[in-house]
């Protein structure tokens, strides 16, 4: 039997998810730190930023590089500790072009399969749920120039990587972000904070959606909760959709929450009409300012991802709460909260 705790390597541990899961592990056994037999020992890897969640002194690795840009001694020596791997490092920006995508996103994780397969690691990859809209039971194919294309393609790319490796893996799909379910927390804004401020602001002359999408958030430590937990369980297979699914809100459920929140802070929100993306008034759309054409632009792209994924996205949120206990949070209050705490830390 070992005398040791299992040993996790969280890559990308600056990012909002890594900071999320690093939060939501100190309540464990360890407290992601060193412990006993069956305890989680946490080892955050960053590539430049800090960590202030880390529960040790961080190791930096370079996703890009051969051996991690440890070389290989150093390489072997982190292999020799780990027992499992949260990635989670990657590229999230949208609109970016296939090729910045392909360095972190693909090489990336076929780096983290070698390294996994030397130390003989389980991987727990987080993807997106937007990956539904490139599937072939879509019922329409995604634009070659939505926004979100390349870097969906990328994390699918990843995804089929893992799937060829024969590695022991799981794969959870979060949709969009937001802050804590409790207390509306994140490391940093997102686009869903910064697509609400602007709406919320009354600064959108109409909301480009398709007919009948869900608007799909969820609260970050929903995901972590759900990762630590498999690893606790000892998972090693497994694709989670974490999303809300039929139980999101709608277009209009959405547009009350960002109006409640408005009031929250003194401002009156005329909530602006819903706009079917294929029915938009080119002509006036050029007479926007180009921030706003840009916004309803990108508004469109994600309307169109969910659109693709047949307007609501798979999910695995039963499964998630039944199995790893995840809460039952309403996505409207989670949201609320957000928002919440956007506004008064982040803006």
């Amino acid at each position: 039997m070992s005398t040791r705790p299992r040993t996790v390597l969280l890559t990308g541990a600056s990012g909002v998810v890594g900071r999320s899961i690093l939060r939501e592990s100190r309540g464990l056994p360890g407290g992601g730190g060193d412990g006993g037999p069956g305890d989680l020992r946490l080892i955050a890897a960053s590539h430049s930023s800090a960590v202030p969640e880390a529960p040790g002194p961080t190791v930096s690795l370079d996703m890009t590089a051969e051996w991690f840009g440890l070389g290989a001694d150093g390489w072997e020596a982190l292999a020799e500790e780990v027992d499992v791997v949260i990635h989670s490092a990657g590229l999230t920006e949208w609109g970016l072009p296939a090729e910045r995508y392909q360095p972190i996103n693909i090489d990336g994780t076929r780096r983290i399969i070698e390294f996994a397969e030397r130390a003989d690691a389980v991987v727990h990859f987080m993807s997106t749920a937007f990956v539904a809209a490139l599937a072939d039971t879509a019922p329409t194919p995604l634009g070659a120039a939505n926004v979100c294309r390349n870097y969906i393609s990328s994390k699918q790319a990843a995804e089929d990587l893992l799937a060829e490796s024969g590695i022991p893996h799981t794969v959870f799909r979060p949709t969009n972000l937001v802050g804590d379910s409790t207390t509306g927390w994140t490391s940093q804004g997102q686009i869903v904070q910064l697509m609400s401020d602007w709406i919320g602001r009354g600064r959108a002359p109409f909301i480009p959606a398709h007919p009948g999408i869900r608007m799909d958030f969820v609260p970050q430590d929903l995901l972590s909760k759900a990762v630590l937990r498999a690893i606790e369980l000892g998972d090693d297979k497994g694709d989670f959709w974490v999303t809300y699914g039929e139980e999101a809100m709608d277009v209009d459920g959405c547009l009350q929450v960002l109006a409640k929140h408005a009031a929250a802070r003194g401002r009156m929100l005329r909530i602006p009409p819903t706009v079917d993306p294929g029915r938009i008034d080119q002509e006036e759309l050029e007479r926007l300012p180009p921030m706003s054409r840009s916004f309803l632009s990108v508004l469109c792209d994600v309307s169109e991802v969910t659109w693709c994924s047949g307007g609501v996205l798979p999910t695995s949120m039963p499964e998630l709460r039944e199995r790893y206990g995840v809460p039952y949070v309403a996505d409207t209050v989670a949201y609320q909260r957000s928002l919440t705490y956007a506004s008064d830390h982040l803006s």
